[in-house]
Formats: C-alpha cells, sequence, structure tokens
C-alpha cells in the first residue's frame, strides 16, 4: 500500500539560453512540508514568484510575464531558471521527479512555438545527477493548449538512498512570428516531486498543472 502527499507546482522554470539576471530568492526560500524540508528556493529572474504552501505538502506557484510574444516576421524569448533544495524527512527517499509544463499559445501567419524544458536531480550526499528534457514545438496556425512533462524515476533502485536533492528546472518559450503574422507562448503551471516512505499509506493522484506527489509505501 502506498501513500503518497501531493505538492502542487506551477511554474517552475529556468532559462536554457540567454544571460540571467541576479538570483532572485522566493519569499519563503525555506520552509517545511509534511514529508520534507525545502531550502534555497528562488529563480533568476523571478517570473514565477513565491510558492503558496497548500494542506501541507503541495507548493503552487503563479507565474508572473513567462509569455513571448512576436509579430511580422520577429522572435522572442523569455526564459528563467529555478533551483531548490529538498531534505527527505528522517525515514523518507526521493523516488520520482516529475515536471510536467502546462500553458497557451497563439499563431497567424505561418509562425511557429517552442517551449523547452530540462530537469537536472543532483544528489548531494554523492553528488550523483540525473537528468531529463521536453520540448514542445508547433507550427500550426491557431490558439490552444500546449503541455510539456519530463521526469526521472525509480530512484529508490539506485542506491544509496535519494534524501537530500537539488532541483533545478531550465525553461525557454520562444516565438517566431511569420512575415505578416504574430505568435505567443506563455506559461501557466508546471511542477513535480515525489517521495517514497517505508510506512502505511494510500496513494493520491498527480493532479492537472504542475505538482509534486510525495509518496511513501509498506
Amino acid at each position: 500500500m502506498k501513500k503518497t502527499g501531493m505538492i502542487l507546482a506551477a511554474g517552475l522554470v529556468a532559462a536554457l539560453a540567454g544571460s540571467a539576471n541576479a538570483f532572485v530568492p522566493w519569499s519563503n526560500p525555506n520552509g517545511a512540508g509534511s514529508f520534507f524540508t525545502w531550502s534555497n528556493g528562488g529563480s533568476d529572474n523571478g517570473f514565477f514568484g513565491s510558492p503558496t504552501l497548500v494542506g501541507g505538502d503541495s507548493f503552487v506557484f503563479f507565474p508572473s510575464n513567462f509569455r513571448a510574444d512576436a509579430s511580422n516576421g520577429g522572435t522572442a524569448t523569455k526564459s528563467d531558471r529555478l533551483s531548490f533544495t529538498l531534505d527527505a524527512n528522517a525515514g523518507f527517499e526521493f523516488s520520482q521527479i516529475t515536471i510536467r509544463e502546462v500553458g497557451d499559445y497563439g499563431n497567424t501567419g505561418g509562425g511557429r512555438v517552442i517551449a523547452n524544458m530540462g530537469m537536472f536531480v543532483t544528489d548531494l550526499n554523492t553528488f550523483r545527477v540525473v537528468s531529463d528534457n521536453a520540448t514542445y514545438d508547433n507550427s500550426v496556425a491557431g490558439f490552444g493548449n500546449w503541455t510539456a512533462q519530463t521526469s526521472v524515476s525509480n530512484l529508490e533502485n539506485q542506491p544509496p538512498k535519494w534524501t537530500k536533492i537539488q532541483v533545478v528546472l531550465n525553461n525557454n518559450l520562444i516565438a517566431i512570428a511569420g512575415p505578416n503574422g504574430v505568435a505567443f507562448i506563455e506559461k501557466k503551471v508546471t511542477g513535480g516531486i515525489i517521495i517514497t516512505v517505508p510506512t502505511p499509506g494510500s496513494l493520491a493522484l498527480m493532479g492537472m498543472g504542475g505538482l509534486v506527489a510525495l509518496r511513501r509505501r509498506r
């Protein structure tokens, strides 16, 4: 039987290109959830603001101005790099990191919109690193929603236990407008982390738009 607490996270994103400003800490860069503590939270450009802890286990971010707009053959890029440290409580370990991004876009006149993301998870006890990346790329005219997801899993099968980690998410939004058109792409939500624990429990599902699940098991 497995128990999962849930962390909702909107907008854990970061820059793959371009220069970064000074690191912008969250208003709550350090704190505690039910199964972990977090520290050193912030992002290079501060587009996502500070998280709200929900239900003891859930972060919610509301991205601000994470949008790329282009027109008349131009290209625009918007990027940020988010970083934070998670330290599992005694008896807990990190099992899986899954980050899903959700946003919207518009494209007229032969343009293109792209969202790319790269996630890096470092075990701060052994300095092992696992990573994954994902890209959304659309040149079809119209308006709609987009999603992209990246994940590393089965960390519990890669001893020693992953109990203290740094999570970094790099992210670019790119809008390329056609000669007489406009294009935009905007980020709305991002998230994902799972913690495994050898105690009784139940499973809570990852919700839409960027969440972090904390998993316990017996």
